[in-house]
């Protein structure tokens, strides 16, 4: 692969500085000389080149209709939409690679694939988007919804059939891809952490939050579980403090959490910050003792593979998580934290109380977690990977 390759991210529904997309794909590109573009639907519309060195161009999103299903259709049907757009702008840029992320590119994908200089293509399926809508959309008609993420299912599986390679973050979407393009074609880049050089070793007792959660805040990831749960550690202990660290989805939900605080006597116990650039989230971990991560049990977190688990080992945080799904396996395999039913309020004040009052468990949990980040879970083993697949589609289209 040579310094003169182009490679062109993609995405509709990650914002510019994405970790996976820009921090542990574009940037360590850039840093081997390649030529980085990302071209992204957002807030706003703005295009540059930024500190890092990534080509970026965003088209600020349409909107056609409040109602959201109705939008859904406008949007597809008006031949003036963001896709068009930035099909339009790609295609210019003639790039050697288009690696592109979200469900909704896989429109553009095959065209990609059709162009005339035969790039190579790659979809990074970040998550098992069906599962997800009925996971998260309330509806009165679960039939016709079950419906829908049937044949989305099918639409983006048929769509991955032109690609160079599908990756997977976990195996479960890795193994779903493969049984309709073949085992060659979807592989599996595992979202470990980046951060691991900026862990340092704090002492216990000069951190200032006992607990943290870190991600985006919703009723689903257990935004009030996590509530409930540290009321009742409270009772234990009275001083407990506790950040939460993210965006707030609905924007309502952060104003209905700050009620819930002021009603149960919580609002010196808990800080809700808003999210933070990428890189800051280290100072926090550094300043933090244990890792909250009480996702509910819906389909899509049964398979979905979250990130935090691995930032929270890497800065040696005992995890406390739900247990079920690949949260479990970890905490489980690993021996770094405890897993939990996440509505068991009484079990998960009692697994905080436990790590926070037993020193050698406590200091066994961080250190196992992270031992393991540190000697299994590194981006770095998963970008060396990145590199290759990109250097065995281009020696083949050559």
């Amino acid at each position: 692969m040579r310094e003169s390759t182009t490679i062109c991210f993609l995405a509709d529904r990650h914002d510019l500085y994405d970790d996976r997309i820009y921090w542990k794909m574009a940037v360590p590109l850039v840093k081997r000389g390649f030529q980085v573009h990302y071209f992204l639907i957002g807030n706003t519309s703005k295009k540059g080149t930024t500190e890092e060195g990534v080509h970026f161009k965003m088209f600020k999103i349409k909107s056609f209709s409040s109602n959201r299903f109705l939008n859904f259709v406008l949007k597809r049907l008006n031949p003036y939409n963001n896709y068009a757009l930035l099909f339009k702008e790609v295609k210019a840029l003639k790039a050697d690679i288009y690696h592109f992320h979200d469900l909704w590119i896989n429109r553009l994908g095959p065209k990609l694939k059709n162009l005339a200089h035969q790039p190579v293509v790659f979809y990074d399926a970040r998550e098992p988007y069906a599962d997800d809508y009925v996971s998260y959309v309330k509806t009165s008609f679960p039939w016709l919804l079950k419906a829908f993420a049937s044949r989305l299912d099918s639409w983006e599986k048929r769509q991955a059939s032109h690609y160079d390679l599908v990756i997977a973050n976990e195996a479960t979407v890795q193994r779903n891809f493969a049984k309709k393009i073949g085992e060659k074609r979807a592989v599996v880049l595992y979202n470990y952490s980046d951060m691991i050089e900026y862990a340092k070793d704090v002492a216990s007792n000069e951190k200032y939050y006992d607990l943290i959660y870190c991600g985006a805040i919703t009723e689903l990831r257990g935004a009030f579980e996590m509530i409930k749960a540290i009321k009742k550690v409270k009772e234990h202990l009275p001083k407990i403090k506790a950040l939460f660290i993210g965006n707030y989805y609905p924007s309502s939900l952060k104003e209905q959490m700050t009620d819930l605080l002021i009603k149960e006597g919580l609002i010196e116990n808990i800080t809700l910050h808003a999210a933070v650039p990428y890189r800051d989230v280290a100072g926090y971990y550094n300043k933090s003792k244990i890792g909250l991560v009480l996702l509910q049990k819906v389909k899509t977190f049964e398979v979905s593979m979250p990130i935090k688990i691995f930032e929270y080992m890497a800065f040696g945080l005992p995890v406390i998580g739900s247990d079920f799904g690949h949260m479990k396996d970890y905490i489980q395999k690993d021996a770094c934290g405890i897993a939990v039913a996440p509505n068991d309020t009484e079990g998960v004040a009692k697994a905080i109380i436990t790590v926070l009052e037993d020193e050698k468990l406590f200091m066994k949990f961080s250190q196992n977690g992270r031992s393991a980040a540190r000697s299994k879970y590194r981006w770095e083993l998963e970008f060396e990977k990145l590199l290759g697949y990109y250097k065995t589609a281009l020696d083949a289209r050559r």
